[in-house]
């Protein structure tokens, strides 16, 4: 075999997978991993297809590609990321290209571009998101740097991609470290669906009483309708999975305690710098965050005792199912109108539509709904805010009605619906004329002389905030 076309580094799960991925396409490529054992274990379990070869050494590793060379990682984001560029940094060659295809923070991935960019090689940052099933199958890819990079690459990426009716999943996200901060952003919205899923399977079964052989039936009808997607898809599958030991639903035997790995909170850091409101992707991070207080929530379960919750639900499965699209929608908005602003502020080019295109196969937050929010893309124009949209607008208000029952149902029966509160507060925050920020901004500058603006005159002003001796008191006192 000559030298390879592609050499990938890091032979974790996904590694493995996008690897047996690129060669299953016609692609030769070479493996290294830190772990020989590992290598070694890879080789012998894809002797089958033809043109892996493995590497043993990082030399070894550079020596068998061709050149320019182009080099993927799919190391640790982090520490791991900086120790294998240290040590590739001496064996490239100006004109040499590397591809970060991990989970990588986008302030990272520009820092390293700067470092290698001296070196004469480009590095991008390349969000892949599939999961296992997706890197091995076809994930879908977005891509961030050089724009010259990408389309020198751009058969590999569009060909291992998934593919939407043909048309493939990757694409061009923009410069610098745009395809790490849509991919960010892309797992923020995935926190957001995820919580969504949980709510609305504790008002299923906490608050209706359901099985979860029933809420799977559920799942099921909506992911037949405007609700598809991949995660209610294998919502519907999990809570299907029955434990063989105790015959009980596996789903109610796993402890109440989400993990996480840290990209929502990315997200979430990120929206507050630029000031961006992504409220409902907060209150995902923070319903984890609680999630993860198993002892406290027992302790104070004790104290307070739980309320009785059972709820009257005729036709509120119904209704359930345009609460559920109305939180989806508006937290998709959310992460869309976050990449607007970043695009705009740090001036990646970021095409939205793109970025709904290449989200409609491969990825986990796949969804119908993806095909509505592009014709949304479209009518809001590149700088309106997508909930002016009239498509968006027409199928929030005629299920808004279902929204507030299904939230008011959840409260009545004291089932936490982090999400869906946060998500219809961002709707009915947006279609308001005039919010009580005013009290804020009189408060402000009452303590700390900062200033206010009014509505009658242009220009700032200050004032002290203390009533006269003569004004008169609450309750009538003069």
């Amino acid at each position: 075999m000559g030298l390879s076309a592609v050499g990938l580094v890091g032979l974790g799960v996904m590694g493995e997978n996008l690897a047996r991925n690129i060669a299953s396409k016609g692609f030769t490529i070479t493996v290294y991993n830190r772990t020989a054992e590992r290598t070694r274990n890879f080789i012998e379990s894809v002797k089958h297809l033809e043109g892996i070869r493995a590497a043993y050494s990082l030399e070894e590793f550079t020596e068998s590609l061709e050149r320019p060379r182009k080099i993927i990682l799919m190391v640790q984001a982090g520490k791991a990321v900086d120790s294998v560029l240290t040590q590739l940094a001496p064996l490239l060659e100006k004109g040499d290209m590397v591809f970060d295809c991990g989970n990588t923070f986008f302030k990272d991935t520009e820092r390293r571009q700067r470092q290698l960019k001296a070196l004469g090689v480009e590095l991008a940052g390349v969000g892949v998101s599939g999961g296992e099933e997706g890197a091995l199958k076809g994930p879908s890819i977005m891509f961030g740097g050089e724009y010259a990079t990408f389309t020198e690459t751009r058969n590999l990426w569009e060909t291992i991609a998934a593919k939407y009716m043909g048309e493939p999943c990757a694409g061009y996200m923009g410069g610098g470290g745009a395809g790490h901060f849509v991919k960010m952003v892309h797992n923020g919205i995935e926190y957001a669906i995820l919580q969504l899923i949980a709510e609305t399977y504790d008002i299923l079964h906490t608050g209706l009483g359901k099985q979860a052989h029933e809420i799977a039936g559920i799942f099921r009808d909506w992911a037949g309708g405007e609700n598809s997607s991949y995660l209610l898809e294998i919502a519907a599958d999990a809570l299907s999975v029955v434990d063989e030991e105790t015959q009980k639903p596996l789903v109610e035997l796993v402890l109440d305690k989400a993990e996480q790995k840290g990209t929502g909170r990315w997200t979430v850091m990120t929206a507050a710098e630029l000031g961006v409101p992504t409220p409902s992707i907060d209150a995902a991070v923070s319903a984890r965050n609680i999630s993860a207080l198993k002892e406290v929530r027992v302790k104070l379960s004790e104290l307070y005792g739980e309320r009785p919750v059972k709820i009257s639900g005729d036709g509120l499965v119904e209704e359930m199912a345009h609460a559920y699209f109305c939180t989806a929608a508006v937290s998709y908005v959310q992460g869309l109108e976050l990449i607007r602003t970043a695009s705009n502020t740090y001036g990646y080019g970021v095409d939205l539509d793109r970025v709904a295109g290449v989200w409609r196969a491969g990825c986990i937050i796949r969804s119908a709904f993806l095909s509505t929010l592009r014709t949304a893309i479209a009518e809001a124009g590149p700088e309106g805010n997508l909930l002016a949209s009239k498509t968006l607008r027409d199928m929030l208000t005629e299920r808004e009605t279902c929204w507030v029952d299904v939230l008011k149902a959840s409260k009545d029966a004291g089932i936490p619906t982090p999400v869906m509160d946060a998500s219809y507060n961002y709707y009915i925050s947006h279609r308001r004329k005039r919010l009580p920020a005013n009290i804020i901004q009189a408060l402000r500058d009452r303590f700390g002389s900062h200033t206010y603006e009014r509505v009658d005159r242009p220009g700032r002003f200050h004032s002290s905030w203390r009533p006269r001796d003569d004004t008169p008191k609450s309750g009538g006192e003069q």
